[in-house]
């Protein structure tokens, strides 16, 4: 090769080894300027917007509970909604919750619903006394609202990464779908146990073999914990 290239030099015909070389060279430069014009020309039909990414913010939200008729519990609906609040505000432990009553049933429930947050995972909810403002016990009397449970958290906001152009995809994919990279930032946001690991680096921790061994154990023994799952049994 080094003699064909001294050839190459002094003006000499190139060697048909040097001719593949060349040719597959041309081939592949050709290939990537192609490519790049392609794909160019495809995201230049979607504008100049950027990709979206995951949003971390704090989010702060709250829920009026109901007491059930044998005040032993929440409603099922009122149970309902509250597992799907906290659901949506990311891991329980990493929430900060804080529960209102507004009568006397709610503050003999208060107790006992902050005892069934920490036995599925969340940090001591602060007990707070009955609001002192008179229209916020009015509203709460006039839609028999007995107390309510509010959580603020670092939240993940998802990007909407739905396709672009439904009506195009069949026929132009390639198109129709839209910007790619949207999906998978989204799922990766989805998956982190920390939001704020989206916002800076941090050190990998030592493993944590107890809880590795714990989970082990609970799956081998079919103890699976919910993720949130609020109950009122002792």
């Amino acid at each position: 090769m080094k003699h064909d290239v001294q050839r190459l030099e002094t003006g000499a015909a190139p060697s048909p080894g040097s001719r593949a070389c060349l040719l597959g060279l041309a081939l592949v430069m050709g290939l990537s300027a192609c490519e790049t014009s392609l794909n160019n020309m495809r995201m230049a039909s979607f504008g100049k917007d950027t990709i979206p990414s995951p949003v971390v913010e704090p989010r702060a939200v709250a829920l009026a509970l109901r007491v059930a008729e044998d005040q032993r519990g929440l409603t099922e609906a009122s149970l309902r909604e509250a597992n799907r609040m906290l659901s949506s505000q990311g891991r329980l432990q990493s929430q900060t919750l804080s529960i209102t009553p507004f009568n006397e049933r709610g503050e003999a429930l208060a107790k006992r619903l902050a005892q069934a947050l920490v036995r599925s995972g969340a940090r001591s909810p602060v007990v707070k006394p009955r609001p002192a403002d008179a229209a916020r016990l009015k509203e709460a009397k006039d839609n028999t609202w007995d107390l309510e449970l509010q959580s603020e958290a670092l939240v993940v906001s998802l990007p909407d990464c739905r396709v672009a152009r439904p009506d195009e995809l069949m026929l132009r994919p390639y198109d129709g779908m839209g910007r790619l990279g949207c999906a998978t930032r989204a799922n990766l946001a989805a998956m982190v146990s920390d939001p704020r690991d989206l916002m800076r680096p941090r050190t990998l921790d030592g493993g944590n073999g107890a809880a590795a061994v714990s989970a082990v154990t609970r799956y081998q023994e079919g103890d699976i914990r919910d993720l949130v799952d609020i109950d009122f049994k002792d």
